[in-house]
């Protein structure tokens, strides 16, 4: 069933007069109103309701309904505003805009608000409400016009806010204004050019914005109300700019047109951009060179429809459930609706799915999509071929005549001599009598609408069945009710959809219950319960569409949308409704229903049953990407499945299953492949409708079903046979399939069965069905296929029944290309063959340009025969016996020297030899690059001097070999030899030096031979008396062991040196000890140190080394020390005590370190490395040896070193002491570094800290009792008393002079605190106060004691003193020289 525009043309006073219209929201009823210059008039279905029209003096400016109710408002010229319609009383007002025209009307979501603006830059903000009433909340004036208004429904944290939303408004001065309903109105935005485009992005709180300029602005308000994430872009666009017009295709996708032939898609989520042309839309390119004029997008149908220049409606519909089309290939193009001869102004989606307004500058037209209807009871069918006018065809006579009616029609319906046309109105019936000459029969009006019809014909009594609100009538058919079937609206829902077939009446409802009746008696009586349509859980299916019932009432067919929410998934309150791939069939025996998807990317879009079998379903399938298709395809699907419009015959098999019997393309071969359109099924013919040229093209045609090709005119009994079994054939019955034709005798039905079996896949009928025919070369070919794959055997039968497309289909199915390949070389498809070979065969590639030549070579084309035997790779033999056997000695001249391919250059040396032609040959073969044939040749002819030219240039060492063999019979053994060196062959060239005693050759020869001709020369200059050079080849060939042997009984200490040094572990341990022995005869230790190493006689070794004090390197310990599982642990470990002994003794203390770790004495590894003085190795073998006394080791070797100036050392000290919980120690190391703090720095607080420490780790280590605690806690003490002292200076200084002069006399005060730095405090002190007499007696005091004064006093401070007194600085105050190095000479002893 195609789609179809009604066009409803509004009858307006000046078409160009109308500035604005505006559709109503809600499905339930549609209201469009148009400003008719100065007259509002609003339309339902094209018709006018003129009790609404509004008729003014100044004309309509604007227009806008509010958003749930009836209610439209207008704005006027005078600056009036109006409200009025069917849901309220008219009311005007003129107080906020005065004498200015109104530019635009907006609504917010909730119908709560409405938002006005005006010419001179009033914006007027109204409360309203359902019923029209409205009230004055504020308004605002700002400079400039402007006609932009959006609400923001997303508040900045995005929440959605539809109740209350403020506004956004702009115009011709490019500011952006923010404004609410409580007066509060702000600047936002100001781009300084006129805006062409104003919309909001809700999903993400974003104003978009396109200016005069081609300016596309995005940009965000924080909660503060700053700009944030702005963003501009140049836009692409035509020639005319000002022109252009946009809308929403989607969240966040932005469509535009100026006046191209493109449509521009800004992906404002992703950044991205991509067009929709008008070029290709569709097949005769009707559209090129046409532009796009406007433009408008339907959300609940994912359709986007743009007007063109030419008055042309081009609409694409998105193919994504889920998320917004990407590019291009997102949209699938829709077939082109002529709206009229002039440019679409503007195109305006209505309420729905199926009404668009199109405006022209002649025209304004309201578009209805609507469904064209077929009705089929043989022999009559209905096709609907425009609005008013109908085909009646008599599948008979193949004749038909056409009925105009004068409403357009809704439906159709057929019986017996009737036809029914009805629309939402009106009801017409005609008869059709014997001379196929329709009559009006009877036509009435009803008052109420109608949403369904249905013929009823009972013999010669006919009646409709009407669905009406909550009911079904049954009228006579002059209007009249006879019957009511009453339906619950709250729980059944109301009737959309009926359909009658063989006396039984079948009713689908809005909320998706099924009800069926047997309507053949007076009473309708109903079959079964109401039944739900949803699944065993309770799951709903979907939203019914369409019903049509067979013809005895047990099954029903169902076409069905689904609603899916943002996720593609079905959902009862989706916003999204698509047609389910889908149909079902309802079982009413088993209360089940069933159902079968049609393909991927497919819909059914119409359906019908055979009016003969109650079997037999036929359904119309589209392509549609925007469908819902529950189960995905194989991934590995060929093209074959690819979308198509088809009419699809389906087979019910029983209460489980629904299986495909045909499936036949839409295209009119007939008709330049054009789409012709499923009118109706009666076996054997499906009939299509068919749009025609000319009144001589039939506007019916028909197809016969697969299964009754050739057999169209049997007769009743035959063709019910036939469809018994291609029925049981179907469900894999085949016992009843041979049943249902048993009794058939013609061969021709046979011959169609056995095609039909081909195509169903039965091979086993098809074996009954060819015994049948008396076929015996076919069933003789299937018997020898032993091939296992049944479509491979079912090829061969569709081969020998002259079906070779359905044998290639067959052997594609089951990827058999190389069967594939042998039928297309049988059937003479060479191109076919090669190309399969190329793609699907490529192991048969060669073998078909193999046969391919043979049959070239057959039909005496000798070039292609040569081109297809070189692709065979077989051109070497095949090529020049072809041409040899037609005589072509000439051609195969030529042949061969275009040739580069050297075989066949020698397999022709080879003919030119044969034919005594050795200069031809010898040149055949050097092209052929035959060295040792063109050498053959040479010595044929005895030039010897060419022979040995061809060797040495070529170094092919079979040339070279056929020479030295030439030469040595020739008895030139010196040449022969040089020859069989040069091929390799040195065993030859050895055996010909013995033999002709060339010793001075041999030797050469022989080492560079292999090892078995080596030997064989060792031996003859041993035999020869000729030791030394027989220990070198017997080296060089591995005979270690003969060699040494020829040493020591010659001895050849050099030779054996040599040995020596090449000897390694994997050497023989007999010829390592005798090595060995014989270099400690001959005192040259270290290399038998070296061979018993290699030898594994540690012990020997070491000892060797300690009695000979052979130095020991750290390869030589490495090659001493024994593997870890090589020998018992205990000797291992004495054997590395030995090695690490030798190596402290030898000063290697690195290297005994290891050995002795080695041996798992860490504590004897830790003293040898501490003679190393490698302080970071010491740290570092500490670090990892964990054992106290290497701690202490480590800890008492840092604190030799300059550990005060090195804070890294002084760490090591503290963390080794630790470790080894050596306290004592530890606590002498604070001591020190106490005295330290005192003796360097003067830093009593740091050196009573240190002390502090220094007791805490000896408390530890000695307990409480201990008289060191004792002597460390009085030192403290003194430290801590001298550390107050010197801050006392300050604060008490008599406290501190009288504390200093009692510690001077204290006997135990150097213990703690040094004498010399109290007096220096004392003198400091009395420096600072001026009093030098004081002080100079303190200094005295401190001369008196002995006490040096320079590490105490400053120099500058003690001349100040002794110049105040008067007195000579004393000389033990001089600083002393420096003394000079003095270099003392140790006599020699």
């Amino acid at each position: 069933m195609s789609s179809i525009y009604f066009d409803h043309d509004l009858p307006l006073s000046d078409y160009t007069a109308v500035r604005c219209i505006a559709w109503s929201t809600g499905e339930e009823m549609p209201l469009l109103a148009v400003a008719d210059g100065c007259v509002l008039r609003i339309f339902r279905e094209g018709e006018e309701l003129a009790d609404f029209a509004q008729e003014r003096a100044v004309p309509c400016t604007a227009l806008a309904w509010h958003p749930t109710s009836k209610v439209i408002c207008a704005g006027w010229e005078d600056g009036a505003v109006t409200f009025a319609g069917p849901a309220c009383h008219a009311r005007n007002d003129q107080d906020v805009h005065r004498e200015s025209p109104i530019l635009s009307i907006v609504f917010n979501p909730a119908g709560t608000r409405c938002v006005t603006t005006d010419m001179q830059g009033v914006v007027g903000v109204w409360k309203t409400d359902q019923r029209g009433l409205c009230n004055q909340m504020c308004h605002y004036r700002k400079s400039g016009a402007h006609d932009k208004v959006i609400f923001r429904t997303t508040t900045p944290s995005g929440e959605p806010n539809l109740e209350n939303p403020p506004f956004f408004f702009g115009g011709e001065q490019g500011i952006i204004y923010l404004a609410d309903d409580f007066g509060l109105c702000s600047e936002r935005y100001k781009i300084g050019s006129p805006l062409l485009l104003l919309e909001y992005y809700s999903e993400k709180d974003v104003v978009v914005l396109v200016t005069k300029s081609v300016i596309l602005v995005q940009f965000s308000l924080s909660a503060d109300g700053k700009v944030t994430n702005e963003s501009k872009l140049k836009l692409s666009c035509g020639p005319t700019p000002e022109k252009l017009q946009g809308c929403w295709a989607g969240p966040g996708l932005l469509a535009t047109c100026s006046h191209e032939s493109i449509l521009r898609i800004w992906n404002l989520a992703d950044d991205e951009n991509y067009i929709l042309s008008l070029q290709g839309v569709d097949e005769r390119n009707s559209l090129s060179g046409d532009k796009v004029t406007s433009v408008d997008y339907n959300p609940r149908k994912q359709v986007l429809a743009c007007g063109t220049r030419g008055g042309k409606m081009v609409q694409w519909r998105s193919s994504t459930l889920s998320g917004i089309p990407k590019s291009e290939a997102n949209w699938q193009v829709l077939p082109v609706v002529s709206v009229g001869d002039c440019a679409v102004d503007r195109l305006t989606w209505g309420p729905g799915e199926s009404l668009i307004h199109a405006r022209t500058e002649r025209s304004s037209v309201i578009l209805s999509e609507a469904q064209l209807n077929t009705a089929v009871q043989a022999p009559l069918m209905a096709v609907q071929t425009a609005p008013m006018e109908i085909l009646l065809y008599h599948t008979e006579r193949q004749v038909h005549v056409g009925l105009t009616a004068h409403f357009r029609v809704k439906g159709l319906g057929v019986g017996t001599g009737t036809v029914l046309l009805w629309n939402n109105k009106q009801v017409m019936l005609y008869d059709v009598d014997v001379t196929f000459q329709p009559t009006v029969l009877s036509q009435f009006s009803r008052s109420n609408e109608m949403t369904s019809a249905a013929l009823i014909c009972q013999g010669h009594y006919r009646s409709v069945a009407i669905a009406a609100g909550a009911k079904i009538e049954i009228t006579n058919q002059q209007g009249v009710v006879q019957k009511t079937i009453q339906f619950s609206e709250e729980v059944e829902g109301l009737p959309i959809s009926l359909d009658v077939s063989g006396g039984f009446l079948v009713a689908s409802t809005s909320l998706n219950f099924l009800r069926l009746w047997n309507v053949s008696k007076t009473t309708p009586k109903q079959l079964g319960a109401t039944r739900k349509f949803e699944g065993f859980s309770e799951q709903p299916l979907g939203e019914i569409r369409s019903v049509r019932v067979n013809k005895d009432g047990t099954r029903v067919s169902l076409l069905v949308d689904q609603r899916l929410n943002a996720d593609g998934l079905p959902s009862e309150r989706g916003t999204l409704k698509v047609p389910d791939a889908r149909i079902f069939v309802y079982d009413t025996d088993s209360d089940n229903f069933l159902e079968y998807q049609v393909g991927q990317s497919c819909v059914p879009v119409a359906h019908c049953w055979d009016s003969t079998d109650s079997r037999l379903l036929c359904c119309e399938v589209v392509p549609q990407a925007l469908a819902y298709c529950p189960h995905q395809p194989d991934p590995k699907a060929n093209d074959a499945s690819a979308p198509s419009h088809s009419a699809m015959t389906l087979f019910i098999a029983n209460a489980e299953q629904i299986l495909l019997q045909d499936s036949i393309s839409c295209l009119d071969p007939e008709n330049h492949s054009l789409t012709r359109m499923p009118a109706g099924l009666i076996v054997p013919y499906v009939y299509f409708s068919r749009p025609t040229a000319n009144a001589e093209e039939a506007p019916i045609t028909r197809a016969v079903l697969r299964d009754f090709a050739g057999l169209e005119n049997m007769d009743e009994e035959t063709t019910a046979a036939l469809l018994n079994f291609s029925y049981h054939l179907a469900c894999g019955n085949t016992d009843e399939a041979y049943k249902s034709v048993k009794g058939v005798r013609s061969s021709n039905v046979w011959e169609s069965m056995s095609k039909m079996c081909v195509k169903t896949g039965r091979l086993d009928v098809a074996q009954k069905c060819l015994g049948q025919m008396s076929h015996a070369r076919a069933a003789g070919a299937l018997r020898q296929c032993h091939e296992l794959e049944p479509e491979a055997r079912l090829a061969v039968v569709a081969v020998h029944l002259d079906m070779i497309e359905d044998a290639e289909q067959l052997l594609k199915q089951c990827g058999r290309y190389d069967l594939l390949n042998q039928l297309y070389q049988a059937s003479g498809s060479w191109e076919k063959a090669l190309e399969v070979a190329k793609t699907k065969d490529r192991i048969h590639l060669k073998p078909t340009h193999y046969a391919y030549a043979q049959h070239l070579e057959a039909l005496e084309d000798v070039q292609g025969a040569l081109t297809h035997y070189e692709f065979s790779g077989t051109y070497r033999t095949e090529s020049p016996r072809l041409l040899c056997s037609m005589g072509l000695t000439e051609d195969l001249s030529n042949y061969v020297e275009q040739s580069d391919d050297s075989q066949l250059h020698r397999w022709y040396a080879q003919f030119l030899e044969s034919k005594a032609d050795l200069d031809g040959a010898a040149r055949e073969y050097k092209k052929a690059n035959d060295w040792l044939s063109l050498c053959r040749v040479a010595c044929f002819n005895e030039d010897l001097d060419r022979a040995q030219r061809i060797c040495e240039d070529s170094q092919d060492q079979a040339a070279c070999y056929h020479l030295a063999r030439h030469l040595e019979a020739a008895g030139h053994f010196k040449e022969a030899m040089h020859y069989f060196q040069m091929a390799g062959r040195a065993s030859h060239a050895i055996r010909l030096a013995q033999e002709n005693q060339y010793d001075g050759d041999l030797m050469s020869l022989a080492l560079a031979s292999d090892p078995q001709s080596m030997a064989a020369a060792a031996k003859y200059y041993e035999q020869k008396g000729q030791p030394s050079k027989a220990v070198i080849l017997y080296q060089k060939s591995g005979q270690q062991k003969r060699a040494l042997e020829l040493c020591f009984s010659a001895r050849l200490f050099d030779a054996l040196r040599k040995i020596s040094d090449e000897l390694n572990a994997e050497s023989d341990p007999t010829i390592l000890a005798k090595c060995a022995e014989f270099f400690m005869q001959h005192e040259q230790h270290e290399k038998a140190v070296h061979l018993l190493s290699i030898s594994k006689q540690f012990e020997r070794a070491v000892q060797l080394c300690a009695e000979h004090d052979v130095q020991i390197t750290e390869e030589m310990a490495e090659r001493m020390t024994p593997e870890k599982n090589s020998m018992d642990p205990a000797a291992r470990s004495e054997v590395l005590q030995e090695i690490g002994k030798l190596c402290r003794k030898q000063g290697s203390f690195q290297l005994a370190c290891k050995k002795f770790t080695q041996a798992g004495d860490k504590l004897k590894a830790m003293k040898s490395l501490l003679n190393s003085n490698d302080t970071e190795k010491i740290i570092f073998f500490a670090g990892t040896a964990r054992q106290p006394e290497i701690y202490i080791l480590a800890g008492n070797y840092l604190q030799s070193l300059d550990w005060h100036n090195d804070p890294e050392i002084m760490k090591n000290i503290i963390q080794f002491y630790s470790k080894a919980k050596a306290w004592d120690k530890l606590a002498a190391f604070y001591d020190a570094c106490a005295q330290v703090e005192i003796d360097e720095y003067r830093d009593y607080d740091k050196a009573a800290g240190a002390l502090r420490e220094a007791l805490k780790y000896m408390t530890k280590a000695t307990g409480e009792g201990d008289e060191r605690v004792a002597s460390l806690q009085q030192r403290i003490a003194l430290v801590d008393q001298f550390a107050n002292v010197r801050q006392m200076a300050k604060t008490e200084p008599d406290q501190m002079v009288a504390t200093c002069e009692h510690m001077v006399e204290m006997p135990e005060i150097e213990s703690a605190v040094r004498i010399g730095d109290i007096f220096a405090q004392l003198v400091e002190y009395y420096g600072e106060m001026g009093d030098y007499h004081s002080a100079h007696r303190t200094v005295e005091r401190m001369r008196q004691r002995n006490i040096v004064l320079t590490p105490y006093l400053d120099r500058s401070l003690l001349e100040t003193i002794y110049r105040s007194v008067g007195q000579s600085l004393p000389e033990d105050a001089e600083p002393e020289p420096p003394q000079e190095d003095v270099e003392e000479e140790i006599p020699e002893d």
